[in-house]
């Protein structure tokens, strides 16, 4: 019997969960807590395999309590609930987390989960799987194609002529300077900076550098 203790400070979801590992035969939930200092203080006597715990409780958040229980009790598994994919997703894997699940799953994926974790196995959903992906790729990039890889994720697409514009604009270049750096005239450079400002639909040349900075930030 794989014994988990839920720790989720909204109660419909916590009761969802609970109702749902109670249709099977091989896991039981034996607590059901609302916050992480709590969970803390039920780990000795209940000893749980399993916690399932939302990131984002309040007072002691859900990667502060994952650190405390892992310190303490690092054969427990601990599997993070999240409702959106961020970098919280590195903090928590930090904190020594076993596995991280977005809040809109199925039924069945969650009792896998559980059943996953219970062997000592990561479990992760698909879009932390790819979010982590994608901060692996990134860091065989070089910061220009980082910066051309998240404007495609913003949905704009410029050639190579004007990421190489733009990444130089990001760091306050001027025209001239530009016209210098690439071995352009400084009439192109102007040309191009005009259609980088028409495919952001952004006129005011601090704000597009603004803009660029926290692309790449």
């Amino acid at each position: 019997m794989i014994h988990v203790l839920i720790v989720e400070n909204q109660r419909l979801l916590r009761d969802g969960i609970e109702a749902i590992i109670e249709r099977t035969d091989d896991i039981k939930v034996i607590g059901a807590v609302d916050n992480g200092e709590i969970a803390i203080k039920q780990m000795e006597h209940l000893k749980p395999d399993i916690v399932i715990m939302d990131i984002q409780l309040p007072q002691m958040g859900g990667i502060r309590t994952t650190k405390h229980i892992k310190e303490k009790y690092p054969e427990v598994s601990v599997i993070l609930l999240t409702s959106k994919v961020d970098d919280c997703v590195i903090s928590g894997i930090n904190a020594g987390a076993d596995g991280f699940l977005v809040k809109a799953l199925y039924a069945e994926r969650l009792l896998e989960a559980i059943r996953i974790a219970y062997r000592g196995e990561p479990v992760l959903s698909g879009e932390v799987a790819r979010m982590l992906a994608s901060r692996i790729r990134e860091l065989t990039m070089n910061n220009k194609q980082i910066f051309t890889l998240r404007l495609e994720r913003l949905g704009y697409s410029f050639t190579k002529r004007e990421i190489d514009i733009a990444f130089l604009l990001k760091d306050n270049y001027t025209n001239q300077q530009i016209a210098n750096k690439l071995f352009l005239g400084e009439g192109t450079v102007k040309n191009y900076i005009s259609e980088i400002y028409n495919k952001l639909n952004i006129r005011n040349r601090a704000k597009v550098v603004e803009f660029f900075c926290n692309v790449i930030r």
